[in-house]
């Protein structure tokens, strides 16, 4: 780090000091004076002073103390805004490079699939072409998200919670096709309804359509995927919760990160950016996100938002 030479300077120049001092007299540069003298002090006195220097040098311990700590809190910050720009230059930049050429290659696939004179094995390949160059795009759809979220100033209004998961749900099954899937609600109405937050809507909306989405991707037809919202007085707590496959315990520490796919995952449509892009967006409003599941039995992930200041205390 930047900060540690200086740390050491800090600390080195009183001792570099005395010793250039004592130098300077040995080499006859500068006069060394033999002092003598007589000084007399009870036992009061020699402890008292005695206490004064160590308390002196006790405060001189704990000032250089705090200036190293505070220089590397300052070099770690540092360090990690570089690394946030950074990230940012590079998922700009992924994001343009990546644009033109999907949708060459998308509206190239699109003219194949209209030959009629295509064979059925040409066909199923022009199809899972299709389907990949569709992947890319949601990629770079995701990772252009994740740049705009890192610029983005949050807008903060009341935000209800059971609207917003509404909204979210009738998205994700619209997105699946009429009729295909069933997702339970459970929302908060007695003693009174979960209560709002302080954000920006069209975010949580997004947060909570990709916990819906990986809930519905990774459970069968026939599980049960189900959302849940309360409050307890000072947080929101949404739980959206499935029946399928689970995720390995060793894997439930990298399911935040930016395109992890865990084992379950690798047969599965998607980015690796959802968990990331909720998670984001959940400390973006002041919350927190886990996740906690069992491998074959599923999985719940849930959300922690803090309460508008109205609703606290109810």
């Amino acid at each position: 780090m930047r900060g540690r030479p200086a740390l050491l300077l800090t600390a080195l120049a009183p001792i570099a000091a005395v010793l250039g001092l004592a130098l300077a007299s040995q080499q006859g540069w500068l006069a060394n004076y033999l002092l003598v003298g007589t000084y007399r002090m009870d036992l009061v006195g020699l402890l008292s002073r005695v206490g004064l220097l160590m308390g002196l040098l006790l405060m001189g311990a704990v000032g250089v103390w705090w200036r190293m700590k505070r220089l590397v809190d300052h070099s770690r910050e540092d360090e990690r805004e570089r690394q946030e720009e950074a990230g940012r230059r590079f998922l700009g930049r992924l994001d343009h490079e990546l644009k033109n050429p999907l949708t060459i290659m998308r509206l190239g696939v699109a003219n194949l699939q209209q030959d009629r004179t295509l064979t059925g094995e040409q066909s199923q390949s022009l199809e899972r072409v299709a389907q990949q160059v569709h992947r890319l795009q949601k990629l770079a759809e995701d990772l252009r998200s994740l740049s705009e979220l890192d610029a983005a100033e949050l807008e903060r209004a009341p935000v209800g919670i059971g609207p917003a998961l509404a909204e979210a749900r009738a998205l994700a099954l619209n997105a699946l096709g009429e009729g295909k899937r069933v997702v339970g609600v459970n929302f908060q109405q007695a003693p009174w309804p979960v209560g709002t937050v302080m954000g920006d809507r069209d975010l949580l909306i997004i947060a909570f359509r990709n916990l819906l989405d990986n809930a519905l991707k990774f459970s069968d037809a026939g599980g049960q995927v189900e959302v849940r919202a309360t409050d307890d007085g000072n947080m929101a707590v949404v739980e959206v919760a499935d029946t399928g496959s689970g995720i390995p315990e060793e894997e439930i520490g990298h399911v935040f990160e930016e395109l992890y796919r865990g084992e379950a995952a690798k047969g599965v449509d998607g980015s690796g950016l959802g968990l990331s892009l909720v998670r984001r967006i959940v400390r973006m409003h002041d919350g927190d996100v886990d996740v906690r599941s069992r491998v074959g039995r599923g999985t719940v992930v849930t959300v922690r938002l803090p309460l508008a200041p109205a609703e606290k205390g109810i």
